[in-house]
This record gives C-alpha cells, sequence and structure tokens, in this order.
C-alpha cells in the first residue's frame, strides 16, 4: 500500500468513527440533524446545525487519543463561558465517553447567527465586512483581553525556537505581558450580519497582537485587506509581542504550506517576513540555534 492510499484509508477510518460518534451524540441529547454534517480541519471533529423542539443549535463532536485530552484546547468553548462582552456561541451541554484508545468529546452550542466571511480560514477575495464590522471586531478583542484568565494557548519557548529556526533570529519571549487572545482568529471564524467569532476551542493567552497577527497572515492574499488590518491594529502589531506574533504565525502558515495548505500564500509570506524584518529593529539578532 503506499503511503497515499495509507492516509485515505485512515481518513476513512476516521471519518467512519467521526460519523458514528455524531450518530451517538444526536440520540443522547434529542437532536435532529439539519443539512449535512461537516468536518472540521484534518478531521478533527464533525458539526452540523441541529433542532431540538423547534430550537436550531449547532452540535460539533470532536476525537483525541486519551493522553491528548487533558490540554486546554480540549475544555476550550465550555472555559470561554468566563469570557463577556463577546458576540460567540454559547456552551449549552456537553457529553463525553470513551471508546478504545480514542476520547469524544460532544459539544451542544447555541447557534452563532449570520454568515462566515470566507468560505477558508486565509481570505482568497474582498470579504464585504463594513465599517461597523471593523468596530465590532475591535470592540470584542479588547472585551476579550480584559478578561481574567491563566489559561495559556502557547508554550514561550516553542514559540522562539520556531522563530530562531525560520527566520535565523533569537527574540525574547516574554510571558508576563501575554493577554487574553482567541487563538485561531481567522476568515471562516469570523461571522458577518451579523458579526460574531466562532470556535472557541484554542483561546487563551498568547503575546500581545496575537489574534491581529494570526488575522493578517490570513490576509495576505488580499492586499489591501492585509493592509487594513496592519492599520487598524497597528498600536499592538508594533510591539515587541506584536512582531514576535506576527514572526511566529508566519512560521505556522510556512508550516501548514509544507503540508500541501494554501501554498499560493508562501511568497506572500516571504514578502512580509522581509517587510517586517526590515524595518523592525527592537528585535534582538543572534546566532541561529539548532532545533531541538
Amino acid at each position: 500500500m503506499t503511503s497515499a492510499d495509507t492516509a485515505a484509508s485512515t481518513s476513512t477510518a476516521v471519518r467512519t468513527a467521526l460519523r458514528l460518534a455524531y450518530s451517538r451524540a444526536l440520540a443522547d441529547f434529542g437532536l435532529d440533524a439539519i443539512g449535512r454534517a461537516r468536518f472540521g480541519w484534518r478531521d478533527r471533529s464533525i458539526g452540523s446545525v441541529v433542532e431540538r423542539a423547534g430550537t436550531r443549535q449547532w452540535l460539533r463532536v470532536v476525537w483525541s487519543r486519551r493522553q491528548w485530552a487533558r490540554n486546554a484546547w480540549w475544555t476550550g468553548n465550555q472555559d470561554a463561558a468566563v469570557i463577556a462582552g463577546v458576540e460567540k456561541p454559547r456552551l449549552l451541554d456537553v457529553r463525553a465517553w470513551e471508546e478504545g484508545p480514542l476520547v469524544y468529546r460532544a459539544e451542544l452550542m447555541s447557534l452563532l447567527p449570520g454568515r462566515a466571511c470566507a468560505p477558508a480560514s486565509v481570505l482568497a477575495r474582498t470579504p464585504g465586512v463594513d465599517e461597523s464590522w471593523w468596530t465590532d471586531l475591535e470592540r470584542n478583542l479588547d472585551a476579550l483581553a480584559a478578561t481574567a484568565t491563566d489559561r495559556t494557548m502557547l508554550d514561550p519557548e516553542i514559540v522562539r525556537r520556531r522563530i530562531t529556526v525560520f527566520f535565523g533570529i533569537d527574540l525574547p519571549v516574554d510571558q508576563d505581558d501575554w493577554v487574553p487572545s482567541h487563538g485561531d482568529l481567522h476568515w471562516n471564524n469570523l461571522h458577518r450580519d451579523p458579526f460574531g467569532i466562532a470556535d472557541w476551542e484554542s483561546w487563551g493567552l498568547a503575546p500581545q497582537g496575537y489574534d491581529a497577527a494570526f488575522l493578517l497572515g490570513h490576509s495576505l492574499a488580499v492586499p489591501h485587506v492585509a493592509e487594513q488590518v496592519a492599520r487598524r491594529f497597528r498600536r499592538d502589531l508594533e510591539t515587541e509581542g506584536g512582531i514576535v506574533s506576527q514572526l511566529y504565525v508566519m512560521t505556522k502558515l510556512l508550516t501548514r504550506a509544507d503540508a500541501g495548505e494554501h501554498v499560493g500564500l508562501v511568497p506572500a509570506v516571504h514578502r512580509h517576513v522581509g517587510r517586517l524584518l526590515g524595518t523592525r529593529m527592537p528585535l534582538r539578532r543572534g546566532a541561529p540555534v539548532r532545533a531541538t
């Protein structure tokens, strides 16, 4: 069997298991599925609109190996209940069960109104959002940053090492001034008509400007939108944390491109890094270190 065949069979097995888990969750919650269930990124989850007693909601089922199900991302949507002043789904109920070495978690959430700003995480065309949408985004991120939490979504040593390995500079990564962030702020997680932010699995403390940097990186294929993000969040992006955030986000985009995702974005990523390193000089340049 070729590696491609192996990958295909693995994906088929995962999707079959997810469909079975999804059917179990429908029965446990007493729900009717509305429309086709959709698989999440790299088949880590499955979800769809559901209905119960005439009310439409969202059901999401995620799987994990047992040893990984204790990390902060596993309870992110539940822990997000402490966040006030942000337009996001509410977790209504949750069930978890084990099957062999795997753990499943079914989360029933309120249905976020509106529609996603883009069909994919990386923007391909102008999203068509107006000034009030941008104002809502800024207001929501300010409210998020004011949330008290000890959830941490990034490892500062991994952030520092990846930037060094990719770009040959050694930057201090100070965790003391990190702020609560969404952690996955791309265009498919942002809604319009009305505004909303979906998918709170990964939220937690991150360097200042991380969400703006994430959105900027996922906007690079549409330069005038990327410029708008950079202008609106300039105060955060030009801090030391904002520079670290931008460089780290670029390493994530390049890593995913190496796996075949959004390969066309690579030239724009390199151009952005070139501009960043050529004009931002609070950076402490050092000799590259070997990755571990």
